[in-house]
């Protein structure tokens, strides 16, 4: 009980209502730090049922920070997200908008009855934005359901999260 309060004591008063791609990383991280790793459920848009929160949480509590790893995690990398956090792109200005589209609805099924993840994939992806690698499929997608930011999904964090050091 005093880890959850910690937790929403971290995320409430720390960070505020920062209602942005980097409040919501520093979000996760509060919860990272406290190992409230059923809490960052809320910070994540499903998709397949769990399956990509159980994908994320997973890395997160394996802590494999190989750069390679679809799903590896560092605290370290995360820090630079939130670091970096502007950098994120709308997914519709990204060369792999294409591509990404063509994966997520043929692979996911998105959980939301009225689909808003799937309708904006489909419609421009006026709310998705990306933090991307450069010259790899490694990336990061934020969702904004809503006026809430969510993490759809990071694949190879720490690699993304590593082109970013001596970044401006």
């Amino acid at each position: 009980m005093k880890k959850v309060l910690l937790a929403l004591l971290l995320t409430g008063f720390l960070f505020g209502n920062d209602n942005s791609i980097g409040g919501l990383f520093k979000e996760i991280k509060a919860k990272v730090v406290t190992k409230q790793y059923g809490a960052i459920k809320e910070n994540i848009y499903g998709l397949n049922g769990d399956f990509n929160y159980e994908w994320i949480v997973g890395g997160i509590k394996s802590r494999n920070a190989l750069a390679s790893d679809d799903n590896g995690f560092s605290l370290e990398a995360l820090e630079s997200l939130i670091q970096h956090s502007k950098r994120f792109e709308p997914l519709h200005k990204s060369p792999l908008y294409g591509t990404v589209k063509k994966g997520f609805l043929k692979s996911f099924k998105d959980n939301d009855p009225k689909a808003p993840f799937s309708k904006d994939l489909k419609n421009g992806a006026q709310h998705i934005y990306i933090l991307a690698a450069p010259k790899t499929k490694s990336m990061i997608l934020v969702f904004n359901d809503d006026g809430h930011y969510k993490l759809v999904w990071w694949k190879e964090m720490v690699r993304v999260a590593n082109t970013l050091k001596g970044a401006k």
